[in-house]
């Protein structure tokens, strides 16, 4: 990856780069699976494009053990990646210990606020799975109503709280996404004409909001995106769509 010399596609995961299993089609190819059980997929499209494709980032919320899961097509390996919520950074598959100590140092100052949510969700009526502390860094969890668990959280002064699906997250405002990729953008000398950033939920707005243009899904409203140049799609075809212009920016160097 050629730093600062070309446009580089800081993508999410799930739902943008590949999609859930319940969704899979006769053809689709398996990308991830647990005790099993598929978890996500791509299109065949996108498993003859991704080996061809250099520019691209994952930043996900996913821990680093979900992301080590994925089983991307031969050929496709990016250098770097972001994953729980950009609390690592790992270059060439290891993680940046810098980048690392300086996650954990702001989980250490939001760690009481992180207690007190999860004592609310421990109480929670609605809440239908175990809390996980994320790489020790972010609280998860899932809901049967994740409206009622999110007014039962309410707001913290240092840590945010977000539902995507029944997917529950409390996470430290100094650990997003769009930090992580401002971070990483400064890093590899990037201007922001030069950032695309693709997404498809709430928690993805920050990174959005970092890019001179944004790829999203149409459950995001276009006013939460300050992109100069805005992308906007249907969630059905959306992973193969981001593919298809990370292609096409590839194409470009």
């Amino acid at each position: 990856m050629e730093a600062g010399k070309s446009k580089i596609l800081f993508s999410d995961l799930d739902g943008t780069l590949i999609f859930s299993a319940k969704r899979r089609r006769v053809g689709d190819i398996i990308a991830d699976s647990l005790r099993g059980e598929p978890v996500s997929c791509i299109t065949p499209r996108q498993a003859d494009l991704l080996p061809d494709i250099r520019c691209i980032i994952p930043v996900t919320t996913r821990s680093l053990e979900q992301y080590r899961r994925i089983r991307f097509p031969a050929g496709f390996s990016p250098e770097y990646a972001l994953c729980s919520n950009g609390g690592t950074l790992l270059v060439n598959g290891v993680p940046d210990p810098d980048w690392t100590s300086c996650s954990t140092a702001v989980y250490r100052k939001c760690e009481g606020e992180l207690e007190r949510f999860r004592g609310l969700l421990e109480n929670d009526p609605d809440r239908c799975f175990e809390i996980r502390t994320v790489d020790g860094l972010f609280l998860f969890t899932k809901s049967g109503d994740t409206a009622r668990t999110l007014k039962r959280l309410g707001m913290g002064e240092l840590c945010e709280c977000f539902a995507h699906g029944r997917k529950v997250f409390v996470i430290p405002k100094k650990l997003s996404k769009g930090l992580a990729v401002r971070e990483l953008a400064e890093r590899l000398e990037l201007t922001r004409e030069n950032i695309v950033c693709a997404g498809d939920s709430l928690v993805d707005v920050p990174m959005l909001n970092e890019a001179g243009t944004a790829l999203f899904t149409d459950n995001i409203a276009p006013e939460l995106v300050t992109a100069d140049i805005k992308h906007r799609r249907p969630q059905e075809g959306f992973t193969e769509f981001v593919t298809e212009f990370a292609l096409n920016l590839n194409t470009k160097r």
